[in-house]
């Protein structure tokens, strides 16, 4: 008896160290970084599209969950919002699409923009696992300017 615990013993114990030995070896799924919505589309380019901006960007709080950038043009439209979400998108069309999303195939299986959300327009697009939503105060260049800034940042997803 002594000699088979003695047996099971180093059994286990040699089981245990080429499993140590081995855990480094064991690939793991790596957690993607969540990118920095602030560097999804560059000043220079936003200025392009909208004007002049007061200031400088501002990202919202990543570790809270806020993944977003806020930006403050000169002039045109009041604020411009780039976030990232999770999901799906005919869940974020059910719930923010309003009574006639538009379909925007070029950005995308099932991108679309709410032109009119609550005096916001609203974009939509996914890429990988991410949900790009820009938006911005409804206005007559929205739609286009929602749609120029999402081509630069879906690029860089």
């Amino acid at each position: 008896m002594k000699a088979s615990n003695g047996f099971s013993s180093l059994l286990v114990c040699g089981v245990v160290a080429t499993l140590s030995a081995g855990a480094p070896l064991v690939a793991r799924a790596a957690v993607p970084a969540i990118p920095d919505p602030c560097q999804l589309i560059t000043v220079a380019e936003l200025k392009q599209i909208v004007g002049p901006l007061k200031g400088n960007p501002k990202p919202g709080d990543i570790k809270a969950g806020d993944i977003s950038c806020e930006y403050a043009p000169a002039t045109g439209p009041a604020w411009i919002s780039v976030r990232l979400h999770d999901g799906e998108l005919t869940y974020w069309k059910s719930r923010n699409g309003g009574k006639a999303p538009v379909s925007l195939p070029e950005l995308g299986k099932d991108a679309f923009v709410n032109p009119d959300f609550e005096g916001s327009a609203d974009l939509y697009a996914k890429k990988g696992t991410l949900i790009l939503r820009v938006t911005m105060p409804k206005g007559p260049r929205a739609v286009e300017e929602l749609k120029a800034i999402a081509k630069k940042a879906l690029a860089r997803l």
